[in-house]
């Protein structure tokens, strides 16, 4: 087992929706409870659309009943795992009711299940998740379809590429990736560098940031490229074949207009290894206010 990292997770809230992506989601996030020897949240959320419909009563009753039994399913195969676990089943707007249980449950990990292919998938990602990355509280880590390979790592990551465009969420994010890296740490800063001098001085800013960590002795490599950073950060973990990808989250909530440009949003669909968006500290008063004032996503 991958031993864990210098901080733990205590609390991990996993939110599904019963798909396959999901169930992704539940496996890895079992790998990094039994190694953080954290407790678990699964949290489904019911969409209340359907009974505005009286023909779509019965049905929808149908839907949840087999809902919450697969529910409790996942929470018995959680539990014979040797891992504290609680289930919910809410009803209301997704992200709103994802974020509280966040909230109530005073979380410090929340984990997504990922089914993004380029473009339709983006899509699918922006409708929740965009939401809630520039809202929550705590890290998210979003986990792609057919990451089995990269379970064994959960919770002890051995090779973790982090970005920074040098913003106060890359920088955060920075000090986080640091603090999850075991064996390999490669940072890496997509720049439109127009000539050797100022590559050079890009390089001496990331390298002047994201020090050789002499304490765990974990090497780092620093990469500076021109070009966009999305493209440069997937090849970077592809080349090193990382175990994880850490981002800064967005501050602001992604608009539709933004889904095609959105480095987060490119990089979460098109990597092969689970994604991990920090938030900034800086500005954790201001969303929990707006979250408190917030009526719907």
């Amino acid at each position: 087992m991958a031993r864990a990292a210098e901080f733990h997770f205590e609390t991990i809230v996993v939110a599904t929706d019963l798909s396959e992506a999901s169930s992704s989601a539940l496996h890895y996030a079992q790998a990094v409870a039994q190694v953080h020897k954290a407790r678990v949240i699964i949290t489904h959320v019911i969409d209340p659309v359907g009974y505005a419909f009286a023909s779509g009563v019965p049905v929808a009753l149908g839907q949840d009943k087999a809902a919450i039994e697969e529910i409790y399913r996942m929470e018995d195969e959680t539990r014979r795992k040797g891992i504290p676990v609680h289930s919910q089943v809410e009803t209301g707007v997704i992200c709103d009711r994802i974020l509280q249980s966040v909230m109530d449950a005073r979380a410090d990990l929340l984990i997504l299940g990922t089914r993004a292919r380029t473009g339709a998938g983006r899509a699918a990602l922006g409708t929740v998740a965009r939401q809630i990355l520039a809202r929550t509280p705590c890290p998210v880590l979003t986990v792609p379809r057919g990451s089995e390979r990269h379970f064994p790592r959960g919770g002890g990551w051995q090779r973790v590429v982090i970005a920074t465009d040098f913003s106060v969420a890359s920088l955060e994010a920075l000090a986080y990736a640091h603090r999850c890296a075991f064996d390999q740490l490669n940072v890496v800063h997509a720049e439109p560098c127009r000539d050797d001098r100022e590559h050079a001085a890009c390089m001496e800013r990331l390298r002047f940031l994201a020090p050789f960590n002499e304490q765990h002795t974990v090497p780092v490599e620093h990469i500076v490229d021109c070009g966009e950073a999305a493209d440069l950060i997937i090849r970077e973990s592809a080349r090193m074949n990382a175990d994880l990808v850490v981002l800064g989250a967005p501050i602001e909530e992604l608009q539709e207009k933004d889904f095609a440009s959105s480095t987060v949003l490119k990089v979460i669909s098109d990597v092969h290894c689970p994604v991990m968006c920090v938030p900034s500290t800086l500005e954790m008063p201001m969303r929990i206010e707006e979250r408190r004032m917030s009526v719907g996503c």
